[in-house]
Formats: structure tokens, sequence, C-alpha cells
């Protein structure tokens, strides 16, 4: 039975399966935490008692959910989250696109060709699209810390699109798009020089917590790698500020008065909240995944995220709205705690990290030794997983482009923890790929991402010295998500077998009653 059809047949069984005066949910809310890997919650389960405790009790958890492509970052994850499809359909590559109309230039995935803020790479529709056609009166809206979260998950179907923006002091929309009249009073009563002098003290017992200030940690902006991490500074005050537990709130904050202001999940009508979390991918980048901010961050987030689903209860009503827990990408171990000594530790493990200013100059000494001194680092363009050739400087210079690339590829897969180095041709040219290259196709859209080599890491290995721990790879660690339904109409249970991040969209729609045929994704079944 082709793809489609069975996820017809799927639907149609999940809508029997619900009672026959079944109405719509008031309210869907997908909850976002931005590069929580899959057996996060799982780990430090025993150490819930909010909102994570309740959903894992309450919710029907799928322990083995996956992206099913390469571009594990932030745009990518949450426009498949939302759309039911991957790269190779939605378009959207990876945080940056390179376009065909414009090679070797790259280009924000939120943004358009004069850099105005845009979803117009976006090319699948969304879940947000297909409840406005079904119900036109429905309300949506997205929020996030990040930009590229908030406008990938709302896109042209939401009302409301607002992220956090220092330069406006809160949140914001963009130039011209639809902005909440209760937000300039909101933002100025919400500042952050509210938390100006606060601290983020840890909560667990050093018994039960990893060890703090290790070495390969970056220090808190204003501070040291230790805790108490305080707000103490205006120069940094943002940027600490979105590091800490209290911009959570914040946002959750912003959640609550959207809304109670705006009257979400107030009738008949079912309305939709987008809501992504990035200090959680703040945190993890600075500290690393494994460290006790993280943790301690966590704990703070289960406890907002009860105090939400309290207020839903008393608002909604428990059992009349919908929520679904996941990720847009995992995250990898930091390589130098891999291959330290001691307990949990691997030592011998081939883990470790590549800088890419010297990767930059390593390959630009060898165009020189092989084309001449006019060969310069300006003939290509370094994008992790993405290397782009400017074709009319090559020319110019009396060099064949096709050498250069060849050239590259070569030194590519010679450098020290470079796994992958392919041509987009040759990945598509492959009559039986393997599973690896199944992801990278999956990942490449023939008009976004016009690149002359695709390069990643090996396993263990990370691109970048600026943070503690990164992702962006095929690996099982980047792409491992957790996905926990709780609400309306679902049954609780604990399922072992493996489902996708495209799985998500589909199941909503289907729920709701909703057409979504452009999805890849299957309908997840609600029942045992």
């Amino acid at each position: 039975m082709p793809r489609t059809a069975l996820a017809t047949a799927i639907a149609a069984s999940l809508l029997l399966s619900l009672p026959s005066s079944a109405v719509p949910p008031r309210l869907v809310v997908v909850l976002v935490y931005d590069q929580m890997r899959g057996d996060f919650l799982w780990r430090w389960e025993r150490l819930l008692s909010g909102g994570f405790a309740r959903l894992l009790q309450q919710g029907r958890v799928y322990r083995h959910c996956f992206i099913e492509h390469a571009a594990t970052v932030t745009c990518a994850g949450h426009a498949t989250l939302v759309t039911g499809t991957a790269p190779e359909e939605h378009g959207i590559v990876g945080n940056d696109l390179l376009p065909r109309c414009c090679q070797p230039r790259t280009v924000k995935c939120t943004e358009d060709l004069q850099g105005r803020t845009s979803a117009q790479w976006l090319l699948r529709p969304s879940l947000g699209h297909a409840l406005r056609q079904r119900f036109p009166g429905a309300r949506i809206a997205a929020l996030s810390h990040k930009r590229a979260a908030a406008l990938m998950m709302g896109n042209t179907a939401a009302d409301y699109v607002l992220w956090a923006d220092p330069q406006h002091g809160g949140l914001t929309a963009a130039p011209g798009a639809p902005s909440p009249a209760w937000l300039p009073e909101w933002n100025l009563q919400h500042h952050p020089r509210r938390w100006l002098g606060q601290c983020w003290q840890p909560t667990l017992p050093d018994s039960l917590a990893p060890a703090d200030a290790v070495p390969w940690e970056l220090p808190f902006p204003g501070g040291t790698t230790a805790f108490p991490h305080c707000l103490n500074s205006d120069s940094t005050l943002w940027e600490a500020f979105l590091l800490s537990p209290f911009s959570v709130e914040w946002l959750f904050d912003a959640a609550v008065e959207l809304l109670r202001t705006e009257g979400l999940g107030q009738d008949s009508v079912p309305d939709l909240l987008l809501l992504s979390v990035s200090t959680t991918d703040f945190v993890g980048h600075l500290f690393g995944p494994d460290s006790r901010e993280v943790v301690e961050l966590y704990l703070a987030c289960d406890r907002i995220l009860g105090n939400f689903l309290a207020y839903l209860d008393r608002t909604v009503g428990a059992g009349n709205y919908l929520v679904v827990l996941t990720s847009d990408h995992g995250v990898a171990p930091v390589p130098e705690m891999l291959a330290r000594s001691g307990p949990g530790a691997y030592p011998g493990l081939d883990a470790g990290r590549i800088d890419p200013a010297e990767l930059r100059q390593f390959l630009e000494s060898a165009l020189q030794r092989a084309f001449g001194r006019s060969a310069s680092r300006e003939w290509f363009l370094l994008r992790t997983p993405f290397v782009v050739l400017d074709r009319q400087r090559i020319a110019a210079a009396g060099a064949s482009w096709q050498a250069v690339r060849d050239s590259l590829a070569r030194w590519l897969a010679q450098y020290p923890g470079i796994g992958i180095v392919q041509s987009p041709e040759a990945l598509r040219a492959s009559e039986n790929p393997s599973p690896l290259e199944r992801l990278l196709r999956r990942s490449l859209h023939p008009e976004h991402a016009a690149a002359d080599l695709l390069f990643l890491p090996k396993p263990y290995w990370i691109v970048g010295t600026d943070a503690a721990a990164t992702h962006g790879t095929p690996y099982d660690y980047d792409r491992h998500i957790p996905l926990l339904l709780f609400g309306w109409g679902i049954t609780p249970a604990v399922r072992d077998e493996p489902v996708s991040a495209e799985d998500i969209a589909p199941t909503l729609a289907a729920l709701l009653g909703l057409p979504l045929p452009t999805a890849q994704g299957r309908v997840l079944p609600i029942s045992p």
C-alpha cells in the first residue's frame, strides 16, 4: 500500500477510535524544548515532580522518536515538526540556505533576499494552514526566544509570530506583521531589568548533581563556569537572561497573557499555541548536555511546565486541551568529556573537535600549492555541512571548478575528524543508498541547497570551538528527540516502536479532522 494511502487508512481508524460525540480539543499546545535529546527525561525521571513528570506518568510516551534527516538544526527541525516533511520537501535545509538563484551566497532561513524577516523559503503547508482552512475562526500563535523557531512554527498561518529581541526590549514581531495590542505594556512590565541582580542558584544537592565548572565549559556572561550564575551587569543582561531559567518563566508568562487576552481555548473552535523554549539550546551549547547547568535548567523547566498545565486545567479545562512535547534536534556529547579518564569516560574513543578557522587555512594552503598563489579562501565558502565554490572567481583565475571541487573533496577526506565527504550529485545518483546516505539525501532540496560538496565530522567529533557542545549531524545522538502526547483523546502508554518527527503534524491533523496530504509522516495511534 502506498505511504499516503496507508496514512489515510490509519487516520480513518484513528478517528473511528474516538467517541462518536467527540468534539475537537479547544486548544492544542505544541511544546518544543530546543536541544532536548530523547534520553534526557528518562535520565532525570526520578528528579522530576512537575510538568515533565505529569506528562511521563499520564501521557503517551514514545521513547524512540528520531528525526529522519541529517540537518539536525533549529530551522530545519521546527519546519519538519509543523509540516510533517523532511527538508527535501519543505525546503528548509538548515539555518542557512544556499539558493540556486544566488550562488555562492547564503541566506538565513528567516529572511528573504533583501534581509527582511520572511518565511518564504518554507515550501510546504503546516498544521496551522490546515487548521486555518478547516476552522477559519481558529486562533494560532507561535512564541519563542528564537526568531527562527517562532517563524518556522507560525510561518504565514499564525495570527501572531513573536520572539525575543533585545533591541525592542522584549517580545517582538516582524516589521509590519500583526502584533497584539497588549504586548508593549507587557514588555515594559516584564523587561529583563526586573531580574538584574538576581542569581540562578542550584537546587540539587551535590551528591545528585554532575560536577560543576569542568574545563570544557564556557563562562556564563559576566561570570564564571560555576554556580551561582548572576545577572549583575547591564552590558550582559540580555545574554545572561536568555541563558537562565528566568527567561523560560518569562516566555511562559507571555504565553499565559496571550491565552488570557486573546481567548485561545475558550470556545468550541480549536486553537493552536506553538511554544518553543530556546534557553535549553543556549545552555546546552555553553555548558554541554551532561553539565550541572543543563540538569538544573530542566528541573526549573519541569516546575514551570507544571504551573502552566495547572493554568490550562483551570482556564481551558482538564481534558479539553491536547499537549505535544518534543524537540527540534538532540545534541552530541562534549568530545573532551568522552576522551577524559575517570567514571563515565571512554578513553581511547575517537572523539574530538574541528576548528573551522584551521580547516579553512588548511584548505587555502592546499589550494595555493595545487593551483598557484592566486587561489584563496575566496574561491570557496565553508558553511557546515556545505562547501560552495565561487565558480566565477575560479574561472577568472583560469582554473576548472570541477578540478577545485575534486581537490577539496580529497583534502577534506584526509583531514582529522572528517567522516563524510560527498557531492550532492553523487548522493542523488546512488541506486542503493546506505541509511546514512538516505538521511543526507532527505536533507537536500535542489533549489535551496545548491552546494558543491557536503562534509560532516565523524561520530563523536564536532565542528566548532565557540561552544562546549553542538549538533547538526545524522548520528543518533543528534536525531533522537522526545515525543509525548497528553490530554484530550490520548490513552496513556509507553511505546517502544520507532517513530519519526514527521509523524507529529499528520497525527495532530488527524485528531483535529484536518487534511494534510503533503505530510510524509504517518498517523500514530492514540490508544493501544
